[in-house]
């Protein structure tokens, strides 16, 4: 619930000034015609009532079911915990809900006929909540670079990894790749994220903090659900690998994006907190 005065919008239970990406996540959340492609939830209660009743559904229709049928068809509770965390600027369960969006994404692992490249966003999702052990499980240090796949996730992998393990021979690949998708007819999304992991192997913290911007700026031009766009998850997890692969005076530089749907306040929260995977 909420108080309005003129342009500003107060959470009751906090009494803090909302940021610019809480307000407009609410107001796509609150309306159904902004959402009806996407699940969304009034509350926990009408979250948890409708996965019971998907449970048994299964349940009664599938007595073999495997654990990949409940990932299929039970919802994550994304959305809503977005939606219930800006709505009480509680920056712990905001961090909670991606960490457990993240965790759900993983268990979605589907061949797909790349190689390791294929969990680059997966990867971005979960370093927004500074999951760091995912970058070693989906992208292994023994497997090498990638070779394989769409060629944006192969470049862009190749650039963490190279970054990640801080192994310079593998970055005298990765780069001259990384110059030649840049000088390609690419798409520009893709081109802000190699530009960026790229500016920071140069240690080019005004470039990579354009970059980041950029990230923010052209993925409201995505393809996909506009509330998915108040949050721009990419944006934050490679804001947080730069803070592993850079040193603190260099990480410092980096300036964080204006752009609303880049939300500050939950870096804050993160810097105050030590930065953890989820809140205790």
């Amino acid at each position: 619930m909420f108080l309005w005065d003129g342009d500003q919008e107060y959470s009751l239970k906090r009494g803090v000034r909302m940021e610019k990406i809480a307000k407009k996540y609410l107001k796509i959340y609150r309306n159904p015609a902004e959402t009806n492609d996407v699940y969304t939830y009034a509350d926990w209660e009408e979250y948890l009532n409708q996965q019971i009743e998907t449970c048994a559904r299964i349940n009664e229709r599938r007595k073999d079911s495997d654990i990949t049928i409940y990932l299929a068809l039970i919802k994550n509770p994304y959305l809503l915990g977005l939606s219930q965390a800006f709505q009480n600027n509680d920056y712990e369960l905001l961090n909670n809900a991606i960490y457990h969006y993240s965790k759900h994404r993983l268990l979605d692992m589907k061949a797909g006929g790349y190689d390791h490249c294929l969990y680059f966003w997966k990867v971005m999702d979960s370093m927004v909540c500074n999951y760091k052990e995912v970058i070693e499980k989906c992208l292994p240090e023994e497997l090498g670079l990638c070779k394989n796949g769409y060629p944006f996730y192969v470049v862009a992998s190749n650039l963490l990894m190279s970054l990640w393990y801080k192994n310079q021979q593998w970055m005298e690949h990765a780069y001259p790749a990384g110059e030649k998708f840049l000088s390609q007819k690419k798409g520009i999304w893709e081109k802000a994220i190699v530009s960026y992991l790229m500016a920071l192997s140069n240690n080019d913290m005004e470039k990579a903090t354009e970059a980041l911007g950029d990230v923010c700026k052209y993925s409201t031009r995505m393809d996909r659900p506009k509330i998915y766009k108040c949050f721009c998850t990419e944006a934050h997890g490679l804001y947080q690998i730069a803070r592993y692969v850079l040193k603190e005076e260099e990480f410092n530089r980096i300036g964080m994006p204006a752009n609303d749907n880049f939300c500050k306040g939950l870096i804050s929260w993160q810097s105050e907190h030590h930065y953890p995977e989820r809140g205790e």
